[in-house]
């Protein structure tokens, strides 16, 4: 059968791997490169269509029926790092499984990270006629036009397609309200690799241009989106790098064009964020790594984050896991994140490190968890600021060992971390009074409404008492482990409901009962029910009278 004539449908199952997500409101490259190189490959758009795993799950069996009469069904999966999710939910195996086997007619594809885990492969080799490669986009184009890219052509190609395939955010139920991950280059150049990180799994990779990253901004700015954030690479300093025995220079005027052009590209952007940061390259490059830095901070968006993969402040297991980057060097680079990128913009600072450790790996003991605390708690004494501390359990890949240690301990651990570490760097990131823009609400339960804004690990914020799937602005009034509650701005007293009331400084349950019962009309009647002794100040920064 000819191209044009096939009917062909992607299920965006969502991914999240090292260097690259795209679970709403991320919408990955991935399927954007997909849905470029079905065009070029010939099939007709109106033949062309494009399912989330959250839309097939709320009407499977019609959406499976559906699929039936399709030519081919691609899947495109993969979650290699652990992450909890509000946005959406990554397709699950029993998912995978039941997609591939209640199929019968169309040709079935199974691509993405997932297919990098060789047990995947083996697990889904009967349910799917392909097993595809992780940038499904090569091989399916391959197949439908019967030729072999070669691979000084692949960066090519790929712009291309991310160009034609910007389209496709009009198809996702998430639209215009999406983040779109940007790739700069695949594949991690390191010569020595993580020993418990996908990336090294791998087969594919390339390097593209800050000019062909430009055009792709202007064609997904064009369609409506104008919010990006350049998460999928492993290392945003090593963009541009030449590896000269065994060291990187890096190329802070290509990063610098990345930025401009990105800039000029979409006139109307209102997010640019950034995603991996290698600490170990600041440290040893820390002249260039500023100039850098310096870029970063002076073009991209407020509430910007550096992700450091420390993995661990624990020396033995740093060693014993090939991780590139020591305690004394993470140190170093949060130090000049800060010096650099701490400066605010709207009230929040422009770019700060986050940090991830990781649980269960090689070389782990008790003395562990001690040395991560110790580590986060001079930080805090240090007046140095992160973002976000992300603690996980690796996600076991290939032969890497089970290291098994208390779930228990490991609980405890966390909520120390939460209860002595966590609040309050979340207390000088984003201190009460300040006000955040634009979010997006994702969950709504009882009084609270819980929302994000568009952005590398945007904090969870709840907002008290109005219910709506928008918020222009908000104001911050109180701190959690990790999030934080805010109340809707500008607002009349008048107009805040109880448990709005409840939340302002020095009212509580008992007096916003009162308010509501008595409905005061004036400061003076709102001074008789409070008491003269009421300082009236702290109620100003939250509302107007």
């Amino acid at each position: 059968m000819e191209n044009s004539r096939l009917k062909v449908s992607i299920i965006d199952g969502y991914l999240d791997e090292p260097s690259c997500l795209g679970v709403p409101p991320y919408i990955s490259p991935h399927v954007r490169y997909l849905w470029g190189a079905l065009l070029e490959a010939g099939i007709e758009t109106d033949r062309l269509s494009y399912l989330t795993i959250d839309s097939l799950r709320q009407d499977k069996e019609n959406h499976l029926n559906q699929l039936e009469a399709e030519d081919i069904v691609i899947l495109i999966a993969g979650t290699t790092v652990p992450g909890h999710y509000l946005g959406g939910q990554p397709a699950s195996a029993a998912e995978i499984k039941e997609i591939g086997q209640k199929l019968f007619y169309p040709t079935k594809v199974l691509g993405g990270p997932i297919t990098l885990i060789e047990k995947m492969r083996e697990k889904f080799k009967n349910d799917f006629d392909i097993l595809s490669s992780e940038v499904a986009a090569f091989d399916i184009y391959q197949r439908l036009l019967k030729k072999e890219i070669p691979q000084e052509m692949i960066a090519e190609k790929i712009s291309d397609w991310a160009i034609k395939g910007a389209k496709l955010v009009k198809e996702h139920p998430n639209y215009p309200h999406l983040l779109a991950e940007l790739e700069t280059f695949r594949g991690c150049p390191r010569p020595k690799h993580c020993a418990f990180c996908s990336e090294r799994l791998k087969k594919i990779s390339y390097s593209r241009s800050p000019e062909e990253i430009s055009r792709e901004v202007k064609a997904m700015a064009e369609e409506g989106v104008h919010h990006y954030r350049l998460g999928a690479q492993t290392d945003i300093l090593l963009y541009g790098a030449e590896l000269k025995n065994g060291s990187f220079n890096l190329n802070p005027a290509q990063i610098k064009d990345l930025y401009q052009g990105i800039r000029k590209a979409d006139p109307q952007l209102k997010v640019l964020h950034m995603d991996n940061m290698n600490p170990a390259q600041i440290a040893k490059n820390p002249e260039t790594a500023a100039e850098i830095i310096e870029t970063i901070s002076s073009y991209n968006t407020p509430g910007d984050t550096a992700a450091f993969g420390l993995e661990s402040a624990d020396p033995v297991v740093l060693n014993k896991n090939n991780i590139d980057s020591t305690v004394e060097e993470n140190y170093f680079a949060i130090k000049m994140l800060n010096e650099i990128g701490g400066q605010r913009e709207e009230g929040i600072p422009k770019l700060l490190p986050g940090i991830n450790f990781i649980h269960g790996l090689i070389g782990e003991s008790e003395k562990t968890f001690d040395h991560n605390y110790q580590f986060l708690k001079k930080l805090l004494e240090d007046g140095l600021l992160l973002r976000r501390i992300n603690i996980r359990q690796v996600v076991r890949l290939g032969s890497y060992p089970e290291v098994k240690y208390s779930q228990g301990q490991f609980k405890k651990y966390k909520q120390k971390i939460n209860k002595n570490i966590n609040q309050k760097m979340l207390q000088q990131v984003f201190p009460k009074g300040v006000i955040l823009k634009d979010l997006y609400s994702e969950k709504q339960k009882g009084s609270l409404n819980y929302c994000r804004q568009l952005g590398t690990y945007p904090i969870l914020t709840a907002v008290i008492g109005k219910n709506d799937d928008f918020f222009k602005e908000v104001k911050v009034i109180d701190h959690g482990y990790r999030s934080i509650t805010a109340l809707k701005w500008p607002q009349k007293f008048s107009d805040l409901k109880q448990k709005e009331l409840e939340a302002l400084p020095g009212i509580g349950a008992k007096r916003a009962a009162k308010i509501i019962v008595e409905q005061p009309q004036s400061k003076k009647e709102l001074k008789k029910i409070l008491g003269e002794s009421f300082n009236f100040k702290q109620l100003e920064e939250f509302s107007r009278f």
